[in-house]
C-alpha cells in the first residue's frame, strides 16, 4: 500500500502541475475576453470568470460577480442581475459564508420569479434548502425548497440540478435510518446525472452508495463503490484540479479498512485524505479526517491518542458550526471513557451525543447511543435505566428498518405527484412535435422564399460588416493613442515629482545644514532653532512626498493587495485623528467628528489612508483658528463619508484637475506646506477599487467638502 500510495501521490502532484497550467490558461482567456468586449458580452465574460473561479478563488469570483452585478443594474437587465446575483451566493456558499449566500440567493429569486427563468428558479430552490439542511438544520424548509426545486428543474428539463436534489433526499434518508428509500433515491439520481453528462455526479452518487452500504454492514459492497467513485474523480482532478472528491474517497476507504480490521491500509488512506484537506485548506475535511483517525487509534486501543485527535475534531467543527457531525464524535467520546471505566464522563458525553442526534434527526446514532447507556447502566447495577435505554434502541431498530413509514415522515406526496406530470408533460410535447409536422408541407415555399432573401440579406450586411469593422479599427486605434498619450503625461508627471518636487526640499536640507555645520558656533539660540524648524519642516514634507510616491507607484504595479473587513469606522477616524492631531494643533485648527458606531465592510488600511490624505489636506489649507467635521452616513446600498474645511476653497477649473496624475492642481498650504497632489491621485485609485466614488463641493475663499462612498457589495 505504502508503494501505490507513493505512486498515487506523484500521480497527483503531475497532475496539480497540468491543471493549475490549463486553470491559468483559462483564467487568462476570460480575463481577454472581458478587456475586448463591451456592453453584455463583457458582463457575460465577467459572470464566466465569476462562476469558473466560485470553489478555488473567492475573491476572484465575487469581485466579477460584483462588477458584472453593477454593470447589469446600469443597463437594465434583470436577467443578468439575477444571473450575477445567483453566482454572489455560490461564491459564498462555497466559501462557508452561507447568511451571505442565503442572501444573494433570496435576491435572485425575487427577480428569476418575475422573469420566470425555471432552469435558475430550480437551481436556487436547490441551493437555499442545502442551505437549510446541512447548516440550519431545517429539514421541513429544505424539504419544502427541494420540492420547488423539482418542479421548475423538470420543467426546464435541467437533470443535473434533479441529479443533486434525488441525491440530497437520499441522504436524508439515510441519516434518518430510511435505508431502502435512500437507495431509490440514488437510482434516481444517478439516472438523471447520466442524462446530464455530469461526471461528477455520478462520483457522488457512488460515493454516496458506498456510505449507505457502509451504515448497514455491508463493507466490501462499500468498498468497491468508493473505488468506483475514487476512479471518477481522479479523472476529473486531472482536468480542473479539484483534489476534494479524491480526499473524502480517501477518508471513507479508510473508515471500511478499519471495519474490516485492516489497520495499515486505513492508516495510509487516514493520511492521504489529510493531506489532501490541509493542502485544500478545508476545515469540514480537516475535521472528519481526525475524527476518524481518532477512531482508528480506538480501535487500536491507543485511547490518549485518540482523545486528542477528538479535541481537535470537535473543535475545528465548532469554527464551522458543523453540528450535524456533532453526534458521532460525542459517541466515541462516550465508547474511549466505557473503556477507561470512566462511566461518569462517558454517560456525559452520550447524553450530548443523543441530543445533537435527535436535533438532526439521526436515527442510527440515537439507536447506538442508547445501546451504549443501556449498555453503562447495566454494568452500573441500574438495570430501571438499562430497560429505558434498551427499550429506546428496539423501537428505534423497529422504526428503521421498517420502510412503509418515510413517505409520510418527510411528506413527499408534492414530490411523486410532479414526477407523474413530467409524462403528461412530454405527452404533450408529443403532440405538438405532430402538429408541426402537418404544417411542414405548407411552409416549404415559404422557406425557400425566405432563403433567397437572407442570402440578399448576408450580402448586405457583410458589405456593411467590413464598413463598420473599419470604423471600430479607427476607433481603437485612437484609443490606444489616447492611451499612449496619458501614460506618457504620468510618466512625465512621474519623473517631474522626483527630479524637482522630491529634489527641492532636500537642496533645502543640505543647504541648511551646511549652514549648521559652517556656523554652529556663531549663531545665537533663536537663528540655530530657526534653521532646525526649517529643517524640521523640509524633512517632514518630503517624508509625506516620499510616502505619498510609493502608495501611488504601488497601485500602479499591482503590488496593493485589496483586502475587504468588517470592521468599525469610528475606530479609523480616532486613529488619524490620532496622528494628525499635533499638525492641528499647531496650525490652532479645530477638528470634530461624528461618534456613533457604524459598520463598513472595505479595506481598512485603504480606508485610513483616504482619510489620512483628505485630513491632511483640510488641514493644511485651513488658516488659524478654522474648523474641519468629518460626517459619515449609511443607507441600504452605501455608505458616504464627508470631510469639510473653512480653509482656502478651490475654483471650478481647478477642481477638473485635482484627480489627474498627468494634470494634477498643486498650491502651498496657509503656512507656506508644500503639496503635489499626489495624495488625491491615491484617494481616487484606493475607491476606485471599492468601486465607489470621490468627488468635492467646494468655492473660492470658502472652503471645501471632499465625498467619497463605498458600496455595500463591493
Amino acid at each position: 500500500m505504502k508503494t501505490t500510495s507513493k505512486i498515487i501521490i506523484l500521480l497527483l502532484i503531475l497532475m496539480l502541475f497540468s491543471t493549475f497550467s490549463l486553470a491559468n490558461e483559462e483564467v487568462d482567456s476570460l480575463i481577454h475576453q472581458i478587456n475586448i468586449s463591451s456592453g453584455i458580452k463583457k458582463i457575460d465574460a465577467h459572470l464566466e470568470l465569476s462562476f469558473y473561479c466560485r470553489r478555488s478563488n473567492f475573491d476572484i469570483s465575487v469581485k466579477q460577480a460584483s462588477i458584472a452585478l453593477q454593470e447589469a443594474q446600469k443597463i437594465n437587465n434583470l436577467e443578468l442581475q439575477a444571473q450575477a446575483l445567483y453566482y454572489l451566493g455560490l461564491a459564498n456558499h462555497y466559501n462557508d459564508t452561507d447568511e451571505k449566500a442565503m442572501k444573494y440567493f433570496s435576491k435572485a429569486l425575487v427577480i428569476a420569479k418575475k422573469t420566470n427563468k425555471t432552469k435558475l428558479l430550480g437551481e436556487l430552490y436547490y441551493f437555499i434548502g442545502s442551505i437549510y439542511y446541512l447548516a440550519y438544520s431545517d429539514e421541513n424548509e429544505a424539504l419544502v425548497n427541494y420540492n420547488k426545486s423539482v418542479q421548475y428543474s423538470l420543467i426546464a428539463n435541467n437533470y443535473r440540478i434533479l441529479g443533486a436534489v434525488y441525491s440530497s433526499l437520499s441522504n436524508m434518508f439515510r441519516i434518518s435510518g430510511s435505508y431502502e428509500k435512500a437507495l431509490e433515491f440514488l437510482y434516481k439520481s444517478r439516472d438523471n446525472y447520466t442524462l446530464s453528462g455530469f461526471q461528477d455526479g455520478i462520483a457522488w452518487v457512488n460515493y454516496m452508495t458506498g456510505t449507505l452500504y457502509s451504515t448497514i454492514g455491508l463493507f466490501e459492497e462499500a468498498e468497491k463503490s468508493f473505488k468506483e467513485a475514487l476512479e471518477i474523480y481522479l479523472k476529473l482532478a486531472a482536468i480542473d484540479g479539484n483534489m476534494n472528491g479524491v480526499a473524502i474517497c480517501y477518508d471513507q476507504l479508510g473508515v471500511i479498512n478499519t471495519d474490516m480490521n485492516n489497520e495499515e491500509l486505513a492508516r495510509n488512506y487516514n493520511q492521504d485524505a489529510l493531506n489532501l484537506h490541509t493542502q485544500s485548506g478545508s476545515k469540514f475535511g480537516i475535521s472528519n479526517s481526525l475524527k476518524y483517525l481518532a477512531r482508528i487509534e480506538y480501535f487500536s486501543e491507543n485511547y490518549d491518542a485518540a482523545l486528542i485527535y477528538l479535541d481537535s475534531s470537535l473543535t475545528i467543527k465548532r469554527t464551522t458550526n458543523e453540528q450535524k457531525g456533532y453526534a458521532s464524535i460525542y459517541e466515541l467520546f462516550g465508547l474511549i471513557f466505557i473503556e477507561n471505566n470512566e462511566y461518569s464522563r462517558a454517560i456525559d458525553s452520550l447524553e450530548m451525543g443523543l441530543y445533537h442526534a435527535h436535533l438532526n434527526n439521526q436515527l442510527k446514532n440515537i439507536m447506538n447511543m442508547n445501546k451504549h447507556l443501556a449498555k453503562i447502566y447495566n454494568s452500573l447495577g441500574q438495570y430501571d435505566k438499562a430497560y429505558n435505554y434498551k427499550s429506546h434502541e428496539v423501537s428505534i431498530a423497529d422504526s428503521i428498518y421498517n420502510s412503509n413509514i418515510t413517505r409520510n415522515m418527510l411528506q413527499l406526496e408534492t414530490l411523486y405527484k410532479i414526477e407523474q406530470k413530467e409524462d403528461q408533460i412530454k405527452q404533450l410535447e408529443q403532440e405538438n412535435f405532430i402538429q408541426e409536422l402537418s404544417l411542414f408541407r405548407e411552409t416549404n415555399l415559404r422557406n425557400f422564399l425566405i432563403g433567397i432573401l437572407f442570402l440578399l440579406s448576408i450580402i448586405i450586411f457583410m458589405v456593411v460588416y467590413l464598413y463598420r469593422a473599419k470604423q471600430r479599427a479607427n476607433i481603437e486605434l485612437a484609443k490606444s493613442k489616447k492611451q499612449v498619450d496619458e501614460i506618457n503625461a504620468t510618466k512625465d508627471k512621474f519623473f517631474s515629482i522626483i527630479s524637482h518636487d522630491l529634489r527641492s526640499p532636500f537642496n533645502s536640507i543640505l543647504g541648511l545644514s551646511n549652514l549648521l555645520k559652517e556656523n554652529s558656533r556663531k549663531y545665537d539660540a533663536d537663528k540655530m532653532e530657526k534653521i532646525i524648524s526649517a529643517i524640521y519642516k523640509s524633512s517632514h514634507a518630503s517624508y509625506a512626498l516620499l510616502n505619498n510616491l510609493l502608495e501611488w507607484s504601488r497601485t500602479q504595479t499591482g503590488s496593493i493587495k485589496f483586502s475587504p473587513e468588517s470592521f468599525i469606522l469610528i475606530d479609523v477616524v480616532k486613529d488619524v485623528m490620532d496622528l494628525l492631531s499635533n499638525n492641528a494643533a499647531q496650525k490652532d485648527v479645530h477638528v470634530s467628528y461624528e461618534t456613533k458606531s457604524l459598520s463598513l465592510y472595505a479595506d481598512k488600511n485603504m480606508i485610513h489612508t483616504i482619510l489620512r490624505n483628505l485630513v491632511s489636506n483640510a488641514i493644511k489649507y485651513s488658516k488659524p483658528g478654522g474648523r474641519i467635521q468629518i460626517n459619515y452616513n449609511q443607507d441600504d446600498t452605501q455608505t458616504l463619508i464627508s470631510v469639510t474645511d473653512s480653509g482656502i476653497g478651490i475654483d471650478q477649473a481647478s477642481i477638473n484637475r485635482l484627480f489627474r496624475i498627468e494634470d494634477t492642481y498643486q498650491i502651498d498650504g496657509t503656512a507656506g506646506e508644500k503639496g503635489t497632489g499626489l495624495g488625491l491621485i491615491i484617494c481616487k485609485e484606493f475607491i476606485d477599487m471599492h468601486h465607489g466614488k470621490i468627488w468635492v463641493d467646494s468655492e473660492l475663499g470658502k472652503g471645501s467638502t471632499f465625498h467619497f462612498t463605498i458600496p455595500d457589495v463591493i
